[in-house]
Formats: structure tokens, C-alpha cells, sequence
């Protein structure tokens, strides 16, 4: 295989990888041995069949498994070779490779530039020590005696706490329902409010309800809603409560404690004041993991490369056009919402952009990586949802180089939590 690579300006890169016909035909045989061990034909053993038999049964299959074969063999040798480390999908260029003859392709991606390892010696992120009071105490006991509960249907009264109902939901505004605010059955625990904490929006109206009733309540669009125009805007709620159920908790005794795998109450309850530490421990980590990427994204002195802020755009308006066009049937609103959102998603990718530049140029500096294995067992796990084969899995992430926009961000949630660890200080 020979390849060439060419750097453009913004972290803009482009490979182009060439195999000549004798590497297309190895590989074709092998993307073929699949196909020819399953396929029947009078005249031919089992897995015998003559390769012009198998293309012309299975001639498209083969090629798009032997192009993504070659594709990912050829990026992987090339950025091995070039130390390259892609932060984008990839652009491919190309024809799918053909039995006998040579084959040549380019994809264009962008590249982590060269740059001195970024410097957070002045960064500190304050810390806090988990606590629990009483009344997380008391949760957290109440969730290891759930696993002894009983659920049973509760016919009359009202949701109380603890609860678990299933409810109608519908929000409208002006009328009109809100894309994403029609949920139909909707299930939900109701959970006992801590001091200060605020009650949901959605939580009185269903505590309000028995079985079969309709209530009403009002809720705001937050902010952070796909359709700007309704942000902020105050979104009238209809709730049909449809079930309850309530769990009845096994006593708090010796026995109880026992067959639940504790020694005794105490010890009971000493495990349930370390899961309510625990907890507080996660959500305290969130916060300072939050906060530690808003310094990121407000860096200065940092300008991200516009190959990685253009994706990061790209991304965005893909994942907000997939859940806008479910709601809207007029193409024309659709438009006109993106058109809206078109700023507000340039800023965000621009702030995106800055904290992976920084994280993965750290990343760099101290030495972390992703190895293949890591990376193979979260393709393994996600071939298992979809019932695919992992390798062929794999490979058809080639061409788009989601596999190593894969890594990537798996590169740069590693580099985060280092990097916390780093400049968090009690």
C-alpha cells in the first residue's frame, strides 16, 4: 500500500491511500469466504462455488466489504506512520474497489495540530467532601429494603410518595401542541422532596389526580430547547393519571436486615448511609466536572481549528434537525427554526471545539491514550444492540472514520476526568 497525506490550513488534512490489484483481489477472496460457505447451488459443494458465481449472486456485498476493508486497513497504517491523531469524521472520496483492478481513495478529516501542551498549572477547581444528612439517609435506606418490596396496584386515593405512576402527558402552547410534549404513557417515580429542593412542575398536578382524572398545570420551555422561539414561554400541561403503584417496604428488623445480606440492622444501616455518601460523592464529582468544562470552553488565548468548530456545527444541527423533523411536518418551519438556531449552534460548537483541543492536547503531553482493545470492546458492545457481527461492525465505520471520532472522544472524556483529578483541590 502506498499512501500520501496533505495538510491544509485549519487543521484540515487529506490521505489518499492506493492498493494495487493484487491487494484488492486478496482481499476481495477473503471479504468473499463468507458468502461462499452459506451459499447453495446445484453443481457445487459447499463453499466451492467459483468467485464469478458469488459476484454475480453477492457482487455489491463483497465490494463494500472488501472497499471498507481496504479503507480501514489504509487510514490505520497512515496515521500510525504520520503520528496523526483525527478529531473530526472523515469526507471519502472514492469508488468501491473492484476484483482484478487497482484501487485508490482520499478522505479528509481534520488532525490535532502541533502545539505545546497546554499549560493549567494556574487552574484549581474547589472541592467538597461528601455528606449526607438525615433525610438522604432515610432514602437511600428506603431503596435497599425496595429490593424486598412488594408492588401493589393502588385502586383509590392519591399518589403519594414513593409512588410509581404512569400518566398521559400533553404540552401545548398557544393551542398548539410542543414537539417532544406529547409523550403518551409516561412512567415515573414520585420522589420524596429534600429541604430546599423544588417540587418538578409536573409533580403536584399528578399528586393531585386519582385514577382516570385530568389535571392541569403549567410548566416553562427551558432554555435549552431545540426551538428558540419557544424558550421561555410557558407550556400548559394536561395530565391523565392512568396507574399507580405503591411498593409496600419489608420492616426495618434484624431479619429483614439479614436476608438482605447484612449481619443486623446496623449494619444495615451503616451500608445505607455509605450509598447515601456515595451518592452525594457522583453528584458533587458532576458539578466539578461541569464546571471544570466551562473553564475549558472559556479558555483564552485559544482558537480551535475551524475544521473541529465546522464539525462540531455540523453535529449539532444533524442532531437538532433528527428530533425537530419528528415534530414538525412543515418543511418550511423546520427551516425557519434552524435558521434561528443557526448562531446559537456556531457559539456552542466554537466552545466544544476550544475544550476538546485543549483536553486532547493534554492528553498528548501526558502520554494518555486509548488503546484498541478499549475501543474494540465499546464496538463490541454497540454491534451487540444493533445484532451485527463486531468486526463487520467495525468496518463499516471506516469510510465515514466514526471509529476514530470514536476514539477521539473517548480520548477526551479520559482526558477530563485526568485531568479533575489533576486540578481538583479539597
Amino acid at each position: 500500500m502506498e499512501y500520501h497525506v496533505e495538510k491544509g490550513e485549519g487543521g484540515a488534512c487529506r490521505l489518499t491511500c492506493f492498493f494495487s490489484a493484487a491487494d484488492v483481489t486478496a482481499e476481495w477472496k477473503k471479504a468473499a469466504a463468507p458468502f461462499a460457505s452459506s451459499f447453495r447451488m446445484a453443481g457445487f459443494r459447499p463453499g466451492r462455488a467459483p468467485l464469478e458465481v458469488l459476484e454475480r449472486q453477492f457482487g455489491r456485498q463483497i465490494a463494500e466489504e472488501t472497499t471498507d476493508a481496504l479503507v480501514g486497513r489504509g487510514v490505520k497504517k497512515a496515521l500510525s506512520a504520520e503520528g496523526l491523531l483525527p478529531v473530526t469524521a472523515f469526507t471519502y472520496e472514492g469508488e468501491n474497489a473492484l476484483r482484478g483492478r487497482d484501487f485508490r481513495f482520499s478522505v479528509s478529516f481534520g488532525v490535532l495540530p502541533d502545539a505545546e501542551t497546554p499549560d493549567f498549572s494556574s487552574l484549581r477547581i474547589e472541592g467538597r467532601i461528601p455528606a449526607a444528612d438525615a433525610g438522604q439517609d432515610a432514602a437511600a435506606l428506603r431503596d435497599m429494603l425496595g429490593r424486598m418490596a412488594e408492588r401493589v396496584p393502588v385502586k383509590e386515593g392519591r399518589p403519594q410518595d414513593g409512588d410509581i405512576v404512569q400518566a398521559d402527558v400533553t404540552g401545548r402552547i398557544d393551542g398548539r401542541v410542543v414537539p417532544g410534549m406529547n409523550t403518551g404513557p409516561c412512567r415515573m417515580r414520585l420522589m420524596p422532596l429534600m429541604p430546599g429542593e423544588k417540587a418538578p412542575d409536573l409533580d403536584p398536578v399528578i399528586r393531585s389526580l386519582s385514577i382516570g382524572e385530568t389535571g392541569t398545570g403549567t410548566t416553562v420551555c427551558p432554555d435549552n430547547y431545540p426551538d428558540p422561539s419557544l424558550r421561555g414561554r410557558d407550556i400548559e400541561l394536561t395530565v391523565t393519571l392512568r396507574s399507580v403503584e405503591r411498593e409496600i417496604l419489608p420492616p426495618l428488623t434484624e431479619e429483614t436486615a439479614r436476608r438482605l445480606g447484612f449481619s443486623g440492622v446496623e449494619a444495615l444501616e451503616n451500608a445505607a448511609h455509605e450509598l447515601a455518601l456515595e451518592r452525594s460523592g457522583a453528584r458533587l464529582h458532576m458539578e466539578a466536572k461541569r464546571e471544570l468544562m466551562e473553564r475549558l470552553e472559556a479558555w483564552e488565548g485559544v482558537e480551535a481549528p475551524s475544521c473541529l468548530v465546522e464539525h462540531c456545527r455540523r453535529e449539532a444541527m444533524r442532531r437538532s434537525r433528527q428530533y425537530l423533523q419528528s415534530s414538525y411536518e412543515s418543511p418550511d418551519k423546520l427551516r425557519e427554526i434552524l435558521a434561528l438556531m443557526k448562531e446559537e449552534a456556531e457559539e456552542t460548537a466554537r466552545k466544544k471545539a476550544v475544550r476538546r483541543m485543549l483536553l486532547l492536547g493534554w492528553a498528548r503531553g501526558e502520554g494518555l491514550e486509548v488503546r484498541d482493545a478499549e475501543l474494540e470492546r465499546v464496538l463490541a458492545g454497540r454491534a451487540a444492540a444493533q445484532n451485527m457481527d463486531a468486526a463487520s461492525y467495525a468496518r463499516s465505520l471506516a469510510r465515514g472514520g466514526d471509529i476514530y471520532e470514536m476514539r477521539a472522544a473517548m480520548l477526551e472524556e479520559r482526558a477530563l476526568e485526568a485531568l479533575l483529578a489533576h486540578v481538583l483541590r479539597p
